[in-house]
This record gives C-alpha cells, structure tokens and sequence, in this order.
C-alpha cells in the first residue's frame, strides 16, 4: 500500500528527473505568483525601492505620493534684529553656529521677543528649502490635538479613543483616552520595525492602509500605568483630529494653525489618494514656518498679536505626565533632570542627557537624528535646528551655550 509519503517522494523524484516540469513548474508557481503580488501592492513596493538614503532624507522628498499640500504662500520671515538690539552675544551666537556646522546642520534659526537674532543656512539652501521633519511632526500633532480639545472640537483628555475608533471597543482599548494617546501611556503594542520590507513597520511609513494597522492593533499593558513612545499612539490622533473637527488633516492644520501663524509652505504625506495623513513622521515645511510656531509656544500661544492656543491650553499641554515627567503632550521637557530621557518604560531604553538645563522651562520638539524646535518661555526664546541624522547631537550642552549668552537687561 502507497503511503502520503513514499507518493510526495515519488512525485518529488518525477519532478527531479523531467526537464520541461522543472522549465515550466517554477515560472508558473513562483514567478506569476510573485509578479501578481507586487502588481497588487505595487505602491508599497515602488515606496520603499525609492525611499532616500539617511544622508538625502532631509531635502529629497519628491519620491513620495501622493501628498496633500497644507499651505502654501510667500514667505514672511520674522523681523530681524539689527545687530545693534541684539539680546544674544555675538560670541554666543558664533558658537551655536560653529556647533550647528560641527553636525552638518542645513539649517539653525535663533528667535526671541517674535524677532529673529539669527538665520544660518548651510552653503546651497536658504529661507525657501522644504525640509522634512521626521519625528517633529508629532509635535505638530499634539500642537493640532490640543487646538481642538480648546476649541471644544474634543469633549475633554478623558474622552475615550473608542468614540472615534470604534474598531477598539469590546476590549482593553476602550478604555483608552485621547491623553493617553498625547502622553504615550496608552498601553498600545509596539509595531515592529526594521528594514525589512515584509515587517509591519515598513507599512506603516509605505503602506496604502494606515488606518488598518491602526484599528487592528492589540494591547501591551493596562492605559494610563507606564510610558512608551509608540508611532501608533500619534497615528490613532489623526482618527481623533478629522473626525471631531469634521475636516480633513491638512485643512484643521491649515485654519488653526498655518494661516493665523501667517505659514508659508507645508504638505503632508498621503497613504493613498484622498486617503489618511501619515502624522507620526514627516511632515515637509520651510524653516521659517518652524520659528514661527516656535515663537508662538515661547510667547504663551500667540504670535504678531494672535492668540492661536490659550494661555489656559498651553499650560496644560507642557505638563509632564505621572509615568514621565520629561514628556508633555506630544512635546518634551528638559526638566527634571535625572541623567535621561525615558523612551520607553516596557523596554528600559533611556536617552543620556548630559547635564541639567540651566532654565527650567525648557521644552522641545524632537526629530530623529537631531531634528529640533527648542521653546523656552521665560525667555521669550525660540531655536530651530534641522541637519545631518546624528545621535551624539547634545541638547543640553547646545542651549545652554545659548542661555550662557542671553542678555537679560
């Protein structure tokens, strides 16, 4: 009697011996296959073979769409100060560009009192590079988020997530709230990530359906007991955004925040047309548009006379949370010091600072590699700093360099 076996070893010799099998069988069973697979998901595909290299990343962003323009218009660069009126030394303001081109920085921006005290670009760019954020767009996010919880688009931080994702009711995630997602304490799994092409990471910076790794996420721990920094907590607020404002990403950052900050260029990156903004990374805008919104947070929520967030809100939003007292919503704090940063509490992974802030009030929006808007209000001071990814970029060391040279007469 034939067995499965001895016939799969049969079939297997048969295959082994015919010449025509092994020419047509492969093509057929590997080759199509394959070739349909990546017709039908041909735009992750043609995404992740184009994406740029860490060195071009920054000012190569033509590769990508579909995108969605947020504004744009001319430039309007913030006063300058004549160097006569000046509040920074001259020998401070040398120094910070000396550390700016230490790290091949493309751009370092330099605002206090709404007035621009410094405007360096690296040789080949100027007011009107777009530049790409990485990470920083979440700050814009939480920026966008907290614009709506003082508009009373969002009933209040305690509003549950479930009533604009209702995807996640019936289990753990229901109980999740639009401040869990703001100060990443939402319990939510990580997305893995690495470089390969077939990981779930990859999708959620290529892929066409954002929203379904969104919704199909599971839970880790239980929301609101322990800090961890989680791209999906920032993507789940783009559901929050668009469906409490009625209004697509692009035109709520446009109405509340581009044009009464007097922006000048902005777009976003789409997963499909007419599809969702990809919002925990990679926003594209001009520098200028970062000082501007930078100036407005050191000078409590309003810029050339504009309240765009309340002085009520803006507290709020720099609050430290319980589980991280470095990390407000959407936006880091440089106090208190402890000797790191915590990234994730699940994980252990902590960034060394490297000494305390000689300002209390310093607070950042951080992009990957040394991407930076730095806002400290006490001194009415903004610092905007974009340029080569490079970890061993020193936040601490780089504003007080600042603070040493701040005239405060």
């Amino acid at each position: 009697m034939t067995t499965v076996n001895d016939f799969y070893s049969q079939l297997l010799d048969y295959y082994r011996s015919n010449d025509l099998i092994k020419k047509y069988l492969i093509p057929f069973f590997v080759v199509i296959p394959l070739s349909f697979y990546l017709y039908i998901d041909h735009t992750f595909w043609l995404r992740w073979f184009k994406q740029p290299d860490d060195s071009e990343v920054l000012t190569s962003w033509q590769w990508y769409s579909p995108i969605e323009v947020i504004e744009n218009r001319e430039l309007i660069p913030l006063s300058i100060t004549k160097s006569d009126n000046r509040t920074i030394s001259d020998d401070t303001l040398e120094s910070a560009v000396e550390y700016a081109k230490s790290f091949n920085s493309l751009a370092l921006l330099i605002s206090r009192n709404e007035s621009l005290e410094l405007e360096y670009y690296k040789e080949g760019y100027n007011r009107n590079t777009i530049i790409d954020s990485q990470s920083m767009h979440k700050g814009i996010l939480g920026i966008a988020t907290v614009i709506a919880l003082d508009k009373n688009l969002i009933p209040s931080i305690d509003t549950r997530v479930s009533d604009y994702i209702p995807e996640w009711k019936g289990d753990k995630r229901q109980e999740i709230t639009i401040g869990n997602l703001l100060y990443m304490t939402s319990g939510l799994k990580q997305i893995e990530y690495n470089k390969s092409p077939f990981s779930l990471g990859q999708r959620l910076f290529f892929g066409e359906n954002i929203f379904s790794l969104v919704e199909d996420i599971g839970y880790a721990f239980e929301p609101g007991s322990s800090f961890d920094f989680n791209h999906i907590n920032s993507q789940a607020l783009h559901s929050v955004l668009t469906k409490s404002s009625g209004r697509r990403y692009s035109e709520f950052l446009r109405e509340n925040l581009w044009k009464p900050l007097s922006g000048s260029f902005a777009q976003v990156r789409l997963d499909r047309k007419g599809g969702d903004a990809r919002v925990f990374c990679c926003i594209q805008t001009k520098a200028m548009d970062w000082i501007r919104i930078g100036s407005m947070l050191a000078n409590n929520g309003k810029l050339d006379g504009v309240q765009v967030i309340s002085e009520k809100w803006i507290n709020i939003m720099l609050r430290g949370s319980n589980t991280n007292p470095n990390f407000a919503m959407h936006i880091w704090r440089g106090s208190p010091f402890s000797g790191g940063r915590l990234l994730s509490k699940p994980s252990g992974r902590i960034i060394p600072v490297s000494s305390p802030y000689l300002k209390e009030d310093v607070f950042f929006i951080e992009g990957r590699g040394g991407q930076r808007l730095y806002f400290i209000p006490s001194e009415r001071l903004s610092i905007y700093r974009s340029g080569e990814i490079n970890f061993a970029w020193d936040d601490a060391y780089f504003i007080n360099l600042i603070l040493n040279g701040v005239d405060n007469e």
